[in-house]
């Protein structure tokens, strides 16, 4: 089982590791631990047996900082968890790093997230590779905030994801637009909302190679900023959002709209066919 590899980390990894990421072992390590059915790994059966209920879907979520680490992860986890559960539809397993992140875990996953992860994360060049292959022969990738921030130096994980973080403003009360309604992340959401964040700037506009679904309010001739996309990756789903970064963003309705909705497209349980078409030029 999953579980399973988790408990080596506590050996020689776990010396080799910071408080921060100890932490986060301890908490995958419980969440195993857990009968919870968001968090307990149990490999579905390559054929089911006739008239048997299908495995429920698996996302693998990975909460591992190797540079800027977010205080708003625990309550992150504790949405995506809580998510999960209310919907039924599939479960999640957290990883405590991302050398846990095999051939042999994805085989079993229907996607991976990047929830608030930072930095170069420990993956070697072949499960790089699978990683890259499992999603563009259909898996989903599905990354919030600071996913953007992770993996600067590797080219095909940028590419999937769709940006790569630059930098920031101060945080500040903003109007978010919604451009897209048609997906199961943003058919809830108003056509605008208000919501006190740290909005990121990308070194490279990502709206040609990804359909945006909601954008900063910038004014009249203002910067394009995307803040949440869908694209397609070979056969597989990519869902990014870029909020996040406080805790009280995860007790947000409308940012739990965007989760909710934005992982089921991820998972293939929800369709929107506009993500297979990157948006129009921004016209300010």
């Amino acid at each position: 089982m999953l579980c399973d590899l988790l408990r080596p980390v506590k050996t020689a990894a776990q010396r080799a590791m910071g408080p921060t990421a100890v932490a986060a072992v301890a908490v995958s390590i419980a969440a195993c631990g857990s009968s919870a059915s968001s968090t307990h790994w149990s490999p579905p059966p390559a054929r089911p047996a006739s008239g048997a209920k299908p495995a429920v879907p698996t996302v693998l979520v990975l909460t591992q900082t190797l540079g800027y680490h977010h205080m708003s992860i625990p309550t992150a986890m504790a949405t995506v968890r809580g998510i999960a559960a209310r919907s039924g539809r599939y479960r999640v397993v957290f990883l405590a790093s991302a050398n846990q992140l095999t051939p042999v875990a994805l085989r079993h996953a229907a996607a991976v997230m990047f929830l608030l992860t930072t930095g170069q994360l420990p993956m070697n060049a072949a499960d790089k590779r699978a990683l890259v292959a499992f999603v563009r022969g259909g898996g989903g990738l599905i990354g919030f905030h600071s996913a953007t921030d992770t993996f600067h130096h590797w080219a095909a994980y940028k590419e999937m994801i769709g940006a790569e973080f630059s930098h920031h403003p101060h945080s500040s009360t903003q109007r978010v637009i919604v451009t897209d309604h048609s997906t199961a992340a943003t058919h809830a959401l108003p056509a605008s909302f208000l919501i006190h964040e740290e909005f990121y700037v990308f070194k490279h506009d990502p709206r040609p190679h990804v359909h945006v679904l909601a954008e900063l309010d910038t004014g009249p001739g203002g910067p394009d900023r995307p803040l949440v996309w869908c694209r397609r990756f070979g056969r597989g789903r990519v869902y990014y959002d870029a909020l996040g970064h406080f805790s009280t963003t995860w007790h947000n309705r409308y940012q739990l709209t965007l989760v909710s909705g934005g992982i089921l497209w991820a998972v293939g349980l929800a369709s929107a066919p506009s993500c297979s078409t990157p948006s129009a030029p921004y016209r300010g």
